[in-house]
């Protein structure tokens, strides 16, 4: 069995790693400058909350922000859109990784055509194209809408300094988050999320995910061969997640539910 000291070891080894290569980067040397040198006694306090964060667990989630399973449930059923569920451009479907065509949207976006489309009234519900019948951003999506929640399909690091990290931590537009997200980056996106005021839950892709900084940055430029998928039970959690938060809102709200997304800026929220 691995100690505790040893998996600390390797979690901050990861950390120092990516962060002593996106020291050069545009991304890297934005957030220092826009988050870390603006907001110290933040970054402080997330620092902290970063290390009194436990190890993820064998599937690859981990809950952070020092708040309980039942406690995140509590605050993003109440706060509606400022619940914000996420994955990356990865996931989209693309025909030279074995998926039956492409995504419709394209590929390293924002976009989603379905979500676009969707409307919860069944008589007003969108087709679904070939593509996306076996998409999970189509699933992962469809519930977060039914939740009340914000979507975001992310793509660079430095977009998602500009369209999550940023206005959580300088609006508070996003409070709780359910993120989905390539494991060889969880280590520093877990730290940035603390030090920006946001609690949740992140997920660990395992087939299709960078295995290094290089393969990284590629894909970071939109470069991505590859599929990323999430294991078949950190996607059923991220739903079932979402379907109790759902069902606690429909209670605070039993009229006025959203029905369709809007996008704004490079976000969809529910309208």
């Amino acid at each position: 069995m691995v100690s505790a000291d040893v998996t600390k070891t390797h979690r901050l080894w990861r950390l120092l790693e990516f962060s002593v290569h996106s020291l050069n980067q545009a991304y890297g040397t934005a957030f220092v400058r826009r988050i870390v040198l603006r907001h110290p006694l933040r970054a402080l306090r997330g620092a902290w909350t970063f290390g009194h964060t436990p190890q993820p667990g064998p599937s690859g989630e981990r809950l952070f922000g020092q708040c309980s399973q039942a406690e995140f449930l509590q605050r993003a059923a109440s706060n509606g859109e400022r619940l914000l569920v996420a994955t990356g451009f990865c996931q989209k479907p693309l025909r030279a990784a074995g998926s039956a065509s492409d995504c419709p949207a394209g590929r390293f976006n924002h976009d989603c055509l379905y979500l676009a489309r969707l409307d919860l009234n069944p008589a007003r519900a969108p087709q679904v194209a070939p593509a996306c019948a076996d998409c999970s951003i189509r699933l992962l999506g469809h519930a977060a809408l039914q939740a009340g929640a914000s979507f975001a399909i992310l793509t660079s690091a430095q977009d998602i300094a500009h369209d999550v990290l940023l206005p959580a931590l300088e609006e508070q537009r996003f409070r709780q988050v359910l993120l989905a997200i390539c494991p060889y980056s969880l280590e520093p996106m877990s730290l940035a999320l603390c030090v920006c005021g946001l609690e949740g839950y992140v997920f660990a892709y395992d087939s299709g995910a960078c295995a290094d900084y290089p393969q990284w940055l590629r894909a970071d430029r939109g470069d991505k061969a590859e599929c990323t998928t999430l294991p078949a039970h950190s996607l059923s959690r991220i739903l079932h997640l979402l379907e109790h938060i759902a069902g606690d809102r429909a209670r605070q709200m039993p009229t006025g539910r959203a029905m369709h997304y809007v996008q704004k800026g490079n976000v969809f929220c529910p309208d």
